[in-house]
C-alpha cells in the first residue's frame, strides 16, 4: 500500500528528518511515537504535500513518487489518494458540519453537490454525528469537531488515512470518544497512519508501532514485542515514562 524511503528534510540548520523508511500494508494501523520534536509531524506532512522533502521517495497504491517535487499534479494525485486528519480540526467556522464535510467532495473532487450531500451525511452517521449534520464548529465541542474532521476524511474514500496527534488538542475527557471512532475504523480494515501519545491505543489497536527519536526511525516492530521488548535504549526510557501502571518487561 505505502513504502517510504530514505526521507530527509531540514529547516535551515535543523535536520529534522534523517533517511526516515518504513511500509504500510493494506489495512495496517500504524502508530509513530516519539518526543515532541522527534519530527513525527514533519514526516506526516511531507507524505501529504504539505512540506517538501529534501530528499526521499513513497510509492502508494501502485504510484512511485519523488518527494521533492513541486508539481501541483502530482500533489493533486497523491490526495485523490489520501486524507489528513489535522490536530486542531481546520473545520471552516461559517460552515455547517454537513457543509464542512461536502467541501471536500465538491471542490477538490468535483462531486456533485447532491451526491456530496448524501456521502458527507453518511460518514457523519459513521462517526456518531447523524443528529448534528447543522451544527456549527461553535456549537460542537472539542471532540465533536474532531469526528467531523474525521468524516471529513473518510467522505473522500482515501486509500490511506493520515492522523496527526488526533486527541493532541483535546480535554482529556473528550479523548475517548474520538479513540473510539478511530478504533471502529480499524475494526473494519481502514489503513491509518497515526501519529499519538496515546500509549494504550497504540498498545491496543495499532498493528505496527515506530518509534522516532531525533529525526530517525530507532525501532519497529508489532505492538507486544515493542511494548514488552524494546530493543533500543532510548525505546525503553521513551516507554518508561508513559507505562508505569502497566505491568510490561520494560
Amino acid at each position: 500500500m505505502l513504502s517510504v524511503r530514505d526521507v530527509h528534510k531540514s529547516f535551515g540548520d535543523n535536520h529534522v528528518l534523517k533517511g526516515v523508511s518504513f511500509d504500510v500494508g493494506e489495512g495496517d494501523v500504524v502508530a509513530v511515537l516519539g518526543a515532541s520534536g522527534s519530527g513525527k509531524t514533519t514526516l506526516l506532512r511531507c507524505l501529504e504535500f504539505f512540506e517538501h522533502a529534501d530528499e526521499g521517495e513513497m510509492e502508494l497504491d501502485g504510484m512511485s513518487v519523488d518527494l521533492t517535487t513541486h508539481s501541483a499534479k502530482i500533489t493533486r494525485q497523491i490526495r485523490q489518494k489520501t486524507a489528513f486528519v489535522f490536530q486542531n480540526y481546520n473545520l471552516f467556522n461559517n460552515k455547517t458540519a454537513l457543509e464542512n464535510v461536502m467541501l471536500g467532495l465538491t471542490v477538490a473532487r468535483k462531486t456533485d453537490k447532491e451526491k456530496a450531500r448524501e456521502i458527507a451525511t453518511a460518514a457523519l452517521a459513521k462517526v456518531g454525528l447523524a443528529e448534528r449534520l447543522d451544527y456549527y464548529p461553535c456549537e460542537l465541542s472539542g471532540g465533536q469537531q474532531q469526528r467531523v474532521g474525521i468524516a471529513r476524511a473518510l467522505a473522500v474514500n482515501p486509500k490511506i488515512i493520515f492522523f496527526d496527534e488526533p486527541t493532541s488538542a483535546l480535554d482529556p475527557e473528550l479523548v475517548g470518544e474520538v479513540l473510539d471512532t478511530i478504533k471502529q475504523l480499524a475494526k473494519e480494515g481502514t489503513t491509518m497512519v497515526v501519529v499519538t501519545h496515546e500509549m494504550s491505543f497504540a498498545r491496543d489497536v495499532a498493528t505496527k508501532v515506530i518509534y522516532m527519536d531525533g529525526g530517525v526511525i530507532l525501532e519497529q516492530g508489532k505492538p507486544d514485542k515493542i511494548f514488552t521488548q524494546p530493543e533500543n535504549e532510548r525505546t525503553r526510557k521513551f516507554l518508561a515514562r508513559y507505562l508505569q501502571d502497566f505491568d510490561y518487561n520494560i
